[in-house]
C-alpha cells in the first residue's frame, strides 16, 4: 500500500527477520545481534563443526530463496511497496569469539579482521549488483558445492591483502543450466577482461546479458570495458580494484 502504518511496518520486519533467523539457526549458526534490518551471525563456535564455512552459504542461499517465496506474498497482499531485498556478505577466517565487555555489561560477540572483511563484503554487493558476496577464504573450503561467479581481486577499506571475490549463487546441485551458463560465459569474459581484452570481453557479457538482462555483474563489466577502452589502465595494473567505498 501507499501509505504503511508503523505497527504494521514493525509487524513486517518482524516476520521477514523470523524467517532469516530461523534459517540462520537451522544451519547451526549463531546469532550475534541484530542492527537495524540486519542480522550478523557467525557459524563454528560456541561448537565447534568442521563444515561451518558451508552451512554459510547454504543459509545465505536459503535466506535468497526464502526470500522471493515472502516478497510474493507480501507484494500479492500489498503489505509492501516494493520487494523486501537483502545483501549478504561471508568471509571465514580466524577471529575473537567469547563474552566481551565489562563485569556490568557482558556480550557474547565476535571481533577481527576476519568479521570486518564480511561486514565489507556486505556493502560491496553494491558496486556489483550482486546479493550474495563470499571470499576465496569461504569459497575454498565449501568442496565445490556451490555454482558461483569468480569476480575481482578486491582491497576493501581498511584491508590491505587482495582477496578474491565470488558471487555465491546457488548449490550445485539446484542450480539451473541457465545459471551453469551465465558463470561459464562470465568466467570467459573474465579472462578476457584481466588479459585487457576490452572487446573480448564487452561481446561474452552481452551474451550474459541477453540471458539475464537484469545481470548486475555484466552491466559492471560493460561499463568498465568501455571505460577502460577510453582511458586504459596503466601498464603495470595488476587487475587488482581498490574499493574506497564501505
Amino acid at each position: 500500500s501507499e501509505s504503511l502504518d508503523p505497527s504494521d511496518l514493525v509487524k513486517l520486519l518482524n516476520e521477514y527477520l523470523t524467517a532469516m533467523s530461523d534459517i540462520i539457526l537451522d544451519s547451526r549458526g549463531t546469532i550475534d545481534k541484530y542492527e537495524g534490518d540486519a542480522i550478523i551471525s557467525f557459524f563454528g563456535a560456541p561448537v565447534e563443526f568442521p563444515d561451518h564455512a558451508q552451512q554459510a552459504c547454504s543459509a545465505a542461499v536459503k535466506m535468497k530463496k526464502m526470500e522471493m517465496e515472502i516478497n510474493k506474498v507480501f507484494l500479492e497482499k500489498q503489505i509492501a511497496p516494493s520487494p523486501l531485498m537483502t545483501r549478504i556478505g561471508i568471509n571465514t577466517g580466524e577471529m575473537v569469539v567469547g563474552n566481551m565487555g565489562t563485569a556490568r555489561k557482558m556480550d557474547y560477540t565476535i571481533m577481527g579482521n576476519a568479521v570486518n572483511l564480511a561486514a565489507r563484503l556486505e556493502g560491496v554487493n553494491k558496486q556489483y549488483g550482486t546479493w550474495i558476496l563470499a571470499s576465496e577464504y569461504t569459497i575454498s573450503q565449501t568442496k565445490n558445492r556451490f555454482a558461483c561467479r569468480k569476480l575481482d581481486p578486491v582491497r576493501v577499506v581498511g584491508i590491505n591483502r587482495p582477496v578474491q571475490l565470488f558471487e555465491l549463487i546457488d548449490e550445485k546441485k539446484e542450480a539451473s543450466d541457465k545459471t551453469l551458463e551465465i558463470i561459464e560465459l562470465s568466467h570467459s569474459a573474465l579472462e578476457k577482461f584481466q588479459g585487457q581484452d576490452w572487446d573480448g570481453c564487452l561481446e561474452l557479457f552481452n551474451k550474459v546479458l541477453s540471458i539475464s538482462p537484469d545481470d548486475g555483474p555484466a552491466s559492471t563489466y560493460i561499463k568498465r570495458c568501455a571505460d577502460f577502452k577510453k582511458n586504459p589502465p596503466p601498464k603495470n595494473w595488476d587487475g587488482v580494484f581498490n574499493l574506497s567505498v564501505k
